[in-house]
């Protein structure tokens, strides 16, 4: 039994610390609030975002040129070299070779090459 008072002072004792945590918490509530021009400098102006919106935008599209320019360019390596595998357009256009293959079977999908014996061919 003497535990038990001493369980209950213990937990008293945690419950006043809670309540001047809470009374904290509480104040800072009410000073935020009071204040709003803190919070709102927090938000980046629209023109900033609007920045690297268009940043990202630009990035995208000079990927999508960069595409259109390595097909055009393994399309123009595979009329000169027939049969070529995916090995040898990726180091004769020092590409990655992962990019060359998949490159190629998107190309032999829409019909633009063809796969041949050993690697693949312009049509």
């Amino acid at each position: 039994m003497p535990r038990t008072p001493q369980a209950i002072d213990t937990l008293e004792a945690q419950v006043a610390e809670q309540r001047e945590h809470l009374a904290r918490l509480e104040a800072e509530l009410e000073q935020a609030h009071a204040s709003p021009e803190a919070t709102i400098a927090a938000v980046p102006p629209r023109s900033l975002r609007r920045a690297t919106a268009r940043r990202a935008s630009k990035r995208r599209a000079e990927a999508r040129t960069l595409k259109a320019d390595t097909t055009a360019s393994i399309l123009e390596f595979l009329a000169k070299h027939p049969g070529s595998t995916a090995g040898e357009v990726a180091k004769g256009l020092d590409l990655s070779r992962s990019s060359v293959s998949g490159r190629l079977t998107q190309l032999a999908k829409l019909g633009h090459i063809r796969k041949a014996e050993r690697g693949y061919a312009a049509k």
